[in-house]
């Protein structure tokens, strides 16, 4: 990796961590003091002064936090002259507690315990600061090199104060640590906050979220109604822990802990001394995982593209999903637009035949074209092709709903888009499953598609090595009345650096 591919003045790149949600993260070096840092890139370019406001009201939230000894330290920030902004972060190089959740088990429950005393004490310094978190859960806790926790990612932070919107969509938070009202879409608030770390702390022991299966799925209506059962006693574990887990995880943020200072103060006067000889055994000896070192979700550094636990949401919910046994990812697109761009080559209605094509927005989010696009001839459809490369990171399906994190073309990634087309009129879902099995989907996501598809060195990988799959739209988008469909591809086993399909910006 080059240094010039990030341009950020002052910091030499090593190599890259991960990729999750809208950013790439960089172990860099910060070359005034020779100091490893993590440099997160923001993929999304904030074009307008308010998006740029927006931006710094979210670093001056998680810089107002890094002096605290379980904050993740944030060193600099700023927006690029292409208007991408970036955070220096601390390197946290032993991963996050949902790596190692996922790698080791479930942790001891004076462990937990100890974890969520010092998280607790983050969030009420946060709050105390008219800071939200809003996205708590064991990928958000990191480890650094010492074996001390820390809270991170308060990239969806906000100020609420009167008359200013919170600077992110809902469709940014995970279900299954998420508090009930968040489903209600209610305006999130420190009481949201306590119950996301309360059900982290019990994953933490458990091995799995609060309310959540080993394995299925659940609706909707069933993950409302789960909130409303009683919460099981932790296995072996003095049920005064679980007590005060209950209570911070109250259904009715009215009948919760006042504040993430009671349930740290709760946590810290439990006995966990029983018959089974429990010990206390405190943070600072939390051993790092030695092959993890990265500042981001674990999502984003898992190799694995799918994952089988499922969480069925409907377009009234938040649009990531949270699985079990790994992270969150998303993907989200421009607003639909109506500007259109005519330039010389081929005609939209008859590709390849000399004239105008009509490169265009409208209704697919991002710019398209039919110019030199095999999609396009695929009758009846309206395939078209991204006038620009695609790619993608890991891929989680849950019955039928996908998630899903945009990368950078220029680093390793699994999938990129080969076609896009509006979807069916008589296929009118974002339910993967049922759209991969409609006919005219098939036809146009089809190996023979992408074989036509592919340009430039790509033309030498064997068609028969692809695997093709089907991007629907998010349920957020769908709710907001994107119908568009894409059509991906991977080499199959394997993740490439560079654009196969369409021609890099």
């Amino acid at each position: 990796m080059q240094f010039e591919r990030t341009g950020v003045p002052g910091y030499e790149v090593v190599e890259v961590l991960g990729q999750g949600g809208f950013a790439t993260v960089y172990r860099a070096r910060q070359l005034a003091v020779g100091r490893e840092v993590a440099l997160k890139m923001d993929s999304r370019v904030l074009a307008t002064d308010r998006d740029r406001q927006r931006f710094l009201r979210e670093v001056t939230a998680a810089g107002q936090l890094s002096g605290h000894p379980h904050v993740v330290a944030v060193y600099d920030a700023g927006v690029l002259d292409n208007g991408r902004p970036y955070m220096v972060l601390e390197l946290c190089s032993g991963g996050s507690l949902g790596d190692r959740l996922h790698r080791q088990g479930p942790l001891p429950a004076a462990e937990a315990r100890d974890i969520g005393v010092r998280i607790a004490d983050a969030l009420a310094a946060a709050h105390a600061g008219g800071v939200l978190h809003r996205d708590i859960k064991p990928g958000n806790i990191m480890i650094d090199r010492y074996g001390n926790v820390g809270l991170a990612d308060f990239g969806l932070a906000a100020m609420p104060r009167p008359g200013q919107e919170l600077s992110v969509t809902r469709e940014a938070l995970t279900p299954a640590y998420a508090p009930p009202e968040a489903f209600r879409l209610a305006e999130p608030t420190p009481a949201g906050d306590v119950y996301s770390l309360a059900a982290t702390i019990y994953a933490l022991v458990q091995g799995r979220p609060p309310h959540f299966p080993a394995e299925g799925s659940l609706g909707i209506a069933e993950v409302i109604v789960r909130h409303t059962w009683p919460l099981p006693d932790l296995p072996g574990v003095n049920p005064g822990f679980t007590e005060v887990l209950r209570h911070a995880m109250a259904p009715d943020p009215a009948n919760r802990l006042p504040s993430a200072a009671a349930l740290r103060d709760a946590l810290a006067a439990v006995d966990l001394a029983d018959g089974g000889g429990a010990t206390y055994l405190p943070a600072s000896t939390i051993a790092p995982p030695a092959a993890l070192h990265t500042t981001v979700p674990p999502a984003a550094a898992s190799p694995r593209r799918r994952t089988k636990v499922s969480v069925r949401l409907s377009a009234a919910a938040v649009a990531v999903v949270v699985v079990g046994t790994g992270g969150t990812m998303a993907y989200r697109y421009l607003p639909p637009s109506t500007t259109e761009a005519p330039t010389t080559g081929a005609s939209a209605s008859a590709p390849g035949a000399g004239g105008v094509t009509r490169v265009t927005n409208a209704g697919f989010g991002v710019p398209t074209t039919t110019e030199n696009c095999p999609a396009a001839s695929v009758a009846g459809l309206d395939g078209r092709c991204t006038t620009t490369a695609e790619c993608w990171g890991g891929m989680v399906v849950t019955v039928g709903i996908v998630s899903i994190n945009r990368s950078d073309c220029l680093v390793s990634h699994p999938w990129e888009t080969f076609a896009i087309a509006p979807l069916p009129s008589d296929g009118m879902t974002n339910n993967q499953k049922e759209l991969a099995n409609h006919p005219d989907v098939r036809r146009l996501c089809s190996r023979e598609v992408l074989a036509r598809s592919r340009q430039g060195d790509a033309l030498k990988i064997d068609p028969a090595r692809w695997t093709t799959d089907v991007l629907p739209p998010t349920q957020t988008q769908y709710a907001d009345g994107l119908r568009v469909l894409r059509c991906v591809a991977t080499i199959t086993g394997e993740e490439s650096t560079g654009a196969h399909f369409r021609p890099r910006a």
